[in-house]
């Protein structure tokens, strides 16, 4: 039988720098700001086609 070779040294893990994300708006609010000025005019423009 062979002898075991000796386990190796890893190196140790280091974690990436985590940067601070940029202060972003919430998704929900950035949706609500696209989608609501939409309708509105959509509203608005329908309600004149009449």
């Amino acid at each position: 039988m062979r002898p075991r070779p000796a386990p190796a040294a890893l190196p140790h893990y280091k974690g990436a720098a985590r940067m601070k994300p940029k202060s972003t708006p919430n998704v929900l609010t950035t949706t609500l700001l696209i989608i609501a000025p939409a309708v509105l005019a959509t509203a608005i423009l329908r309600s004149r086609s009449r």
